[in-house]
């Protein structure tokens, strides 16, 4: 989202209360308030465009994901690469109804960047922590 050129000027009022607001949310996550509400901007617009999808902090950053459950857009792709694209398998395994599975699907269609580094972030994670608990039971002598 923050990686993309920024070509217009649009100039917003805002009640005191929110720009305090947005100031601080800035300095706690160690942007400007500039950037913020341009990240603000764009995942609404998103979850217009995406009705279902929602957007959390997680640990790599804010992530993609579906609203009253804790899956994040990429782990619905994953699993439904797993399930060699069968909506309604995925939806069973997953506990989420087919046009969830859908959503996340045509999300990932439109921002495929996001999800695929997503899913090698967490891939990456995976196995540092593989490795991590190889050297661990080395130590230990198993």
């Amino acid at each position: 989202m923050d990686n993309e050129p920024v070509s217009e000027h649009l100039t917003v009022r805002v009640s005191q209360r929110l720009q305090k607001e947005l100031a601080a949310v800035a300095r706690r996550r160690g942007v400007a308030p500039t950037t913020l509400v341009r990240t603000y901007l764009d995942e609404g617009v998103r979850m217009d465009h995406f009705p279902g999808v929602v957007f959390r902090d997680r640990a790599g950053g804010r992530q993609a994901g579906l609203a009253g459950r804790r899956l994040d857009i990429w782990q619905v792709i994953e699993t439904l690469r797993a399930s060699d694209g069968n909506v309604d398998e995925t939806a069973d395994y997953l506990r989420l109804r087919p046009d969830q599975v859908r959503t996340a699907l045509a999300y990932a269609a439109d921002f495929p960047d996001e999800v695929e580094s997503a899913i090698r972030a967490n891939r990456e994670e995976a196995e540092r922590a593989q490795e991590a608990e190889t050297r661990q039971r080395a130590l230990l002598g198993r």
